[in-house]
């Protein structure tokens, strides 16, 4: 049984908060610093305790699988607005407007995910005036705080979006998103079944056929040799980005691109994820700044 709420609970909400998103293993290891030996806490409960004390503040600390580690992690989540642009007071409108075209962008791909240098070139979409220097400090901010993340040379979205903008994603881009059958929540990685299409996380699938050797939607027969095709079949597969030319070649610090790696590279094609199926089409629904 968890202790009443004091300086455990207090601790852990201030190194939750301060990350943005730790995991469960994590948070286990920092609570061993305070808690008396042999004293056992369970972090599901903790985790309780502390949203009762700060619902009032529109805030709630969430236990959830981040599809891009395979980690269970505690998530900082800020709730009560609307709009993506809301949640984020730490940050000026030009900011704010940028996020908001990187979530469109991503989310509009089928693999979901940007190369870093479509990224950057995203900045000629904005209606503020914003450079790549600018743009480039941000992405990295963002990617410390877990909103988004690095994966080799492209940007997805963090856990910590995933979560914190789950409404805002429903509501502005709904023809974009797909809902694992399952657990109900928007599948970033997963399977699209090959008989009806429809998503499932690739950790419901696990757990799911662990039990049952079945497609979870439509109850066809279920072999790891069908997602062993889909993985061999997509990586066959690639899918370009086109990057707007930048209208300006230099920024307002005088920095120039002309001469840089990671801006004047060709763009190479990327390879679609493989654990996401292209099976279902995707129309874009434009975000209104």
């Amino acid at each position: 049984m968890a202790p009443s709420y004091g300086s455990i609970h207090r601790y852990l909400l201030r190194t939750v908060a301060s990350l943005g998103v730790i995991s469960v293993q994590e948070a286990k290891k920092a609570l061993k610093n305070i808690v008396h030996e042999n004293e056992e806490v369970s972090i599901p409960e903790l985790v309780n305790q502390i949203n009762k004390e700060i619902k009032n503040i529109k805030q709630v600390l969430k236990i959830t699988h981040d599809e891009t580690s395979g980690e269970d992690v505690i998530v900082f989540i800020s709730l009560g607005f609307d709009e993506a642009t809301k949640s984020q007071n730490l940050f000026p409108a030009s900011e704010l407007e940028y996020f908001r075209v990187l979530i469109e962008q991503i989310m509009s791909t089928e693999n979901r995910q940007i190369t870093g240098i479509y990224a950057l070139n995203l900045v000629g979409n904005m209606k503020s005036a914003y450079t790549k220097t600018a743009a480039q400090k941000i992405l990295d901010t963002w990617c410390r705080m877990r909103y988004l993340e690095k994966e080799d040379r492209n940007y997805v979205l963090g856990v910590r979006t995933i979560q914190e903008f789950d409404g805002y994603l429903r509501e502005n881009m709904p023809d974009a998103i797909d809902e694992c059958c399952l657990c109900k929540q928007i599948v970033f990685r997963g399977y699209n079944c090959i008989s009806c299409g429809k998503a499932v996380h690739t950790r419901c699938l696990n757990k799911y056929t662990e039990r049952m050797q079945k497609w979870p939607c439509c109850k066809i027969d279920y072999s790891p040799d069908q997602l062993e095709r889909m993985l061999s079949q997509s990586s066959r597969l690639s899918q370009s980005q086109l990057v707007p030319a930048p209208q300006d070649e230099t920024d307002d610090t005088g920095m120039s691109y002309e001469n840089s790696d990671e801006l004047t590279q060709e763009i190479p094609s990327q390879d679609i994820i493989p654990e996401i199926s292209q099976r279902v089409s995707r129309k874009r629904k434009r975000i209104n700044s």
